[in-house]
């Protein structure tokens, strides 16, 4: 994520969080900053990470959740999947999709649950 960027989000941020407001996940292709975690998640994987911890990852092609363990409560994930989109479930009740090799950051939301799709899209 490059300055500009990460000065926007952390606005945004403060100012969500100052209102009282929960943010919901970002996702984004994998930046430069994100190429050592995507380095330590090889295809076709997704992965968790708490700060630069893995602390899971995942292949199967399911149709139900599957508890993340380790993983709940982690801060990203990463997508290694060409073709497959990843569905996340979170504590609040929320879900979220990543499409295929992208990463997202769960902000304030607590994921405990992941559901990968062969689709291509979201």
């Amino acid at each position: 994520m490059n300055a500009a960027r990460k000065r926007i989000v952390l606005a945004v941020a403060a100012a969500a969080i100052g209102a009282g407001l929960s943010l919901a996940p970002t996702a984004g292709a994998t930046s430069q900053s994100d190429a050592g975690l995507q380095a330590s998640c090889n295809w076709p994987y997704v992965c968790f990470y708490k700060g630069s911890t893995k602390t899971g990852q995942f292949k199967d092609v399911t149709s139900g959740w599957q508890n993340l363990g380790a993983s709940k409560g982690a801060d990203r994930m990463v997508n290694t999947r060409r073709d497959d989109i990843v569905y996340t479930h979170f504590t609040n009740g929320n879900t979220w999709c990543t499409p295929p090799e992208n990463t997202t950051y769960f902000n304030s939301w607590v994921v405990d649950k992941i559901r990968i799709s062969s689709a291509s899209s979201c």
